[in-house]
């Protein structure tokens, strides 16, 4: 398969839906304060969580092959040498790209799955009150119904629009983010540390949508879709 040519494709369909979030939000690149009518809000949020997941199987596509290579040249050394685990860390964080240490940073850890065992959950609610109007204060107030129009703090909404963009341009530094977390975890393996085995968490992917509703669906499951192919493919490098 000519994995460059589906990089490029997934890479330009992501780039152009992330513009049009842009223009969306009425918002320049590289901004982050501000707040957005709540229908606005919603709608740039029904493309960002998966277009945040298929980026993040971008990376790992791009990074097949490089994270055992920096892992083996890392534990070699480390072998060989009269190194400490702190002036090992302490090599991990100068291979780090800056990346690392700059704002907006993207996620690349996806958050666990959740699971609940609870099928019925109690329901919370005030005891019922007796309210005559005239007689016997309080009156039932009437409850308040969010409006579309409503504004809400966008921030840290603007601050992950802003990373997804950033990671997009340079896919290989977030590839070498991913080296070094891998690299990362097999030491703290070695030190009986625990540590998650894998950035990506079992099932599907965060945003995924049985029914696609917006071109971003597509777009996932082509990227999910490659990745499990990349990584099912030997590593002879």
């Amino acid at each position: 398969m000519d994995w460059a040519l589906a990089i490029h494709r997934n890479r330009e369909a992501l780039l152009r839906m992330i513009a049009a979030l842009f223009a969306l939000t009425g918002l320049a690149e590289g901004e982050t304060a501000g707040v957005l009518p709540r229908h606005i809000y919603r709608a740039v949020l029904l493309v960002l969580r998966p277009a945040e997941s298929a980026v993040r199987r971008l990376i790992i596509i791009v990074a097949h092959g490089l994270v055992r290579n920096f892992g083996d040249s890392l534990l070699n050394s480390s072998r060989g040498a009269t190194k400490n685990n702190q002036q090992l860390w302490q090599e991990l964080n100068k291979l780090s790209p800056n990346i690392l240490r700059k704002f907006p940073c993207f996620r690349l850890i996806e958050p666990l799955k959740r699971f609940t065992f609870d099928r019925f959950k109690p329901i919370s609610c005030p005891p019922p009150r007796i309210s005559v109007p005239g007689f016997i204060d309080p009156v039932f107030a009437v409850p308040m119904v969010a409006a579309p129009d409503d504004l809400i703090k966008a921030q840290q909404l603007f601050r992950r629009l802003n990373a997804l963009k950033k990671a997009l341009d340079d896919l290989s530094k977030q590839a070498r983010r991913l080296a070094c977390w891998q690299a990362r975890r097999v030491l703290r393996t070695q030190q009986r540390k625990p540590m998650r085995l894998s950035p990506f968490r079992v099932g599907r992917p965060p945003g995924y949508r049985a029914r696609m509703t917006h071109e971003i669906d597509g777009v996932l499951r082509e990227c999910h879709a490659l990745m499990l192919d990349r990584l099912a493919e030997p590593d002879t490098s």
